[in-house]
């Protein structure tokens, strides 16, 4: 019987979803830890979602907006480039200064931001221009969140949970692609589409009254070492992540224009859509998930996603429906999968000062995703979708080996130190 039982424990201890669940349980008895974990998660992915809803679902409901004000492919792009170019600037000049305007409070404002330009969009007469004002709102808001949530997350979440933590807040993004996907066959085909904006809002305000007013559960991971960013290379990284987050952002701005393009139905189109964010979104939580239980080279796993994202990439491009919903899981999976455990490195390497290192290479995000749509959008209305398709996966291999180069500078500026990148 004790043989038996020992033989159980073990499997169970082996089991990785054992193990996922043991983690959420580790300490879990403690109101306060509970209180804490749950309310920093929830609140750190329903924060970031929001603010990234306005330009997927744009790009998600583009095959409605495109048709009811005469828009072209390329004004489309430019839409949702803009929504990215205007989180630049904020993202680099909040960054440094996040513990001092106060992180709870910066979230507030940028959840408030994104909730009026979600109104804006859904309850006036939309021109080509109202649209843009609104996204270029919305993208600033943008840029305060992100550097502004990774600090609350590192702030509030344990140092052996946070890869988890940073996969389940990089989740908002794939989150919010699933949400514009469902938006077209569930509301823009059924109500129309500017309630999928209202019903954004909604969802703005509620998480606008769930964010804390106060830091009480903290635990000051982020303030464990006085940490000097090393800007070389950072620099490298934000570029790795221009092109890779190019390409991705590229793919979640026109994949429900391209099922359309190869036959499906424009409601089939958006499922498909979904079943693909559906599949980012497992991949970020379960990277996380195993970058807390590996000792580094979690830089050299980005680099390896992206070159899986290349073929997912190649594969769409040749327009074939049986390859679709496979191409579509591989590239957001594997293409648009890392950038939790990216997250992860750069936080681990500059444990001081996490906003200010998060926000410079979230500011190469914004570029890669500023550049991407925009390009995708040309070379459709002046090439065609299998052209657009293989350069992504160009700039989706550009991006790996930036991701390697920038990881071996990295680890040449920080020799002597164990922080894993």
């Amino acid at each position: 019987m004790c043989a038996t039982a020992d033989f159980a424990a073990r499997c169970i201890r082996r089991t990785t979803w054992a193990k996922l669940l043991y983690f959420w349980c580790l300490d879990w008895s403690h109101p306060m830890n509970r209180e804490s974990r749950t309310v920093t998660l929830v609140v750190s992915i329903a924060s970031a979602t929001t603010t990234t809803l306005p330009a997927f679902l744009t790009g998600a409901l583009a095959v409605v907006i495109r048709h009811h004000l005469d828009l072209t492919t390329t004004q489309l792009g430019l839409l949702v480039s803009t929504f990215f170019a205007a989180a630049i600037p904020f993202s680099l000049l909040i960054g440094p200064r996040v513990k001092l305007l106060g992180v709870e409070r910066l979230m507030r404002i940028a959840v408030a931001s994104t909730v009026l330009s979600l109104l804006t969009i859904a309850l006036l007469d939309s021109t080509f221009l109202s649209i843009l004002v609104s996204l270029i709102l919305a993208g600033a808001a943008n840029g305060v969140m992100q550097p502004t949530v990774n600090q609350f997350l590192v702030g509030r979440i344990k140092l052996k949970g946070q890869g988890l933590a940073f996969g389940i807040k990089q989740a908002a993004v794939p989150l919010a692609t699933l949400l514009a996907g469902l938006a077209v066959p569930l509301v823009a085909l059924t109500i129309g589409w500017r309630y999928g904006y209202l019903g954004a809002a909604i969802f703005g305000i509620v998480t606008f009254v769930a964010i804390p007013t106060t830091n009480k559960g903290s635990t000051e991971q982020g303030d464990r070492t006085a940490t000097k960013v090393v800007l070389g290379p950072l620099i490298i990284l934000a570029m790795g992540m221009a092109f890779g987050a190019g390409a991705a952002n590229a793919m979640g701005a026109f994949l429900v224009s391209s099922n359309v393009h190869s036959g499906f139905s424009p409601g089939t189109a958006g499922y498909l859509a979904a079943i693909g964010s559906a599949s980012s979104f497992i991949t970020r939580i379960m990277s996380g998930f195993f970058a807390d239980r590996r000792r580094g080279n979690h830089l050299t796993v980005v680099a390896a996603m992206l070159m899986i994202g290349a073929v997912g990439y190649l594969l769409l491009s040749l327009g074939n429906p049986e390859l679709v919903v496979f191409a579509g899981v591989l590239a957001y999976a594997a293409g648009w999968g890392w950038n939790g455990v990216f997250n992860f490195a750069i936080t681990k390497t500059h444990p001081g000062s996490i906003a200010h290192a998060t926000g410079i290479t979230q500011a190469g995000l914004y570029c890669g995703s500023l550049l991407g749509p925009s390009l995708f959008g040309v070379l459709v209305d002046h090439y065609s979708f299998a052209v657009a398709w293989q350069v992504n996966a160009v700039f989706a291999v550009i991006g790996a080996i930036a991701m390697w180069i920038g990881r071996r500078a990295l680890r040449a500026e920080l020799a002597g130190r164990d922080l894993g990148a």
